[in-house]
């Protein structure tokens, strides 16, 4: 009963960011050929090039597109500060890495590499047969938990002959793409470093004086302002990925929770998402984080649905306990909140 509610506050709310899209929009099909696949590393406050030294088109148009929902997501969290929780917990990275073979291992190092550089390879049966190529594919998957950027682009590609798989192929694809094509490179390079300059910038911009709560509470702003649930999915791959949540403005839950986890790595804030079934028998996937009164649950598919930022409905999933969460959700995965109640919410459905 409230989607044509929220697509109204969004057409209403979103003027000035038509005209916004439409500029970034133009500027994705200027490129310089010859760029080297160096992707902006994250910087602070201040650190970013001079007058002297112009930042590159890529940035300029990142800055362009995402201050403005910056702006409004402070705006927001000033206007009604939280003090829960004045302890950051560091990220903790569990990486699946750790958990594979040496001969996993050294394919996981080879395949990462190879991904981060755009090179082109193959893994055939021919050559590797099915047992190499099933590992290729559980390192792949490795891979694209470990580093939710790195499937923003790339996958492995199923080759099939008389319908058996004969290789497995590397993919580089534009995010925005609604197919699998090949990519121009340096078409692709530009738009891994528009990403990356985007994701940069909003942890540049989060205050340090922000408590942990309101920490939590402006990346997941950030992504409830910039995307939109994809109902059709029609956008392609990017609605599954941390890309369609921070910068191609679709998504799905995965890609809700994906972008958000990709956003406390960068702000090393400690999350993890969290897998389950909402909606009936609807697979689910959503974070939890952590406050120094325990872990906490936020479904940041759900808060959109439910309202704008900082609205009753959208806090109503939003640092939810164990049983809070359990009203209306069911977690598959295992993961348990330790948290108590912050504050009582009423639910909306």
């Amino acid at each position: 009963m409230y989607l044509w509610t929220r697509e109204l506050i969004r057409k209403i709310r979103r003027p000035i960011y038509v005209v916004l899209s439409v500029i970034f929009a133009l500027n994705a099909l200027i490129f310089s050929s010859g760029l080297e696949l160096k992707l902006i590393p994250s910087a602070k406050a201040g650190e970013l090039p001079t007058e002297s030294a112009p930042l590159p088109p890529p940035v300029q148009d990142a800055i362009a597109f995402i201050d403005p929902y910056i702006d409004e997501a402070l705006a927001l969290i000033e206007s009604d500060r939280q003090q829960h929780s004045s302890v950051s917990f560091d990220y903790e990275p569990k990486l699946l890495y750790d958990s594979l073979s040496l001969k996993e291992k050294a394919m996981y190092d080879e395949m990462l590499s190879n991904a981060q550089h755009l090179i082109p390879y193959s893994y055939t049966a021919k050559q590797y047969g099915y047992e190499g190529m099933d590992m290729a594919l559980n390192v792949y998957g490795a891979i694209k938990t470990d580093y939710p950027e790195i499937e923003n682009y790339f996958m492995l590609y199923e080759v099939n002959e008389d319908n058996r798989t004969i290789a497995l192929e590397a993919r580089y694809f534009m995010p925005r793409g609604k197919g699998l094509q090949m990519a121009d490179p340096a078409m692709l390079r530009q738009e891994l470093q528009r990403f990356d300059a985007v994701s940069n910038r909003i942890i540049e911009r989060m205050p340090d004086g922000f408590s942990t709560y309101d920490k939590y509470r402006y990346l997941a702003a950030v992504i409830s302002l910039i995307t939109s649930y994809d109902y059709e999915k029609t956008e392609g791959w990017q609605i599954g990925t941390a890309y369609g949540s921070i910068l191609g403005g679709h998504s799905i839950c995965q890609g809700y929770s994906r972008g958000f986890l990709y956003l406390c790595q960068k702000a090393n804030l400690w999350c993890k998402t969290v897998e389950g079934i909402s909606g009936g028998n609807a697979s689910h996937m959503w974070n939890i984080v952590k406050l120094d009164s325990g872990t906490y649950y936020l479904d940041i598919t759900w808060s959109d649905e439910f309202g704008l930022p900082g609205s009753r409905g959208w806090n109503s999933c939003f640092m939810l306990t164990q049983d809070e969460l359990l009203m209306d959700h069911e977690i598959t995965d295992g993961t348990v909140a330790t948290g108590t109640s912050l504050y009582l919410v009423d639910n909306p459905q």
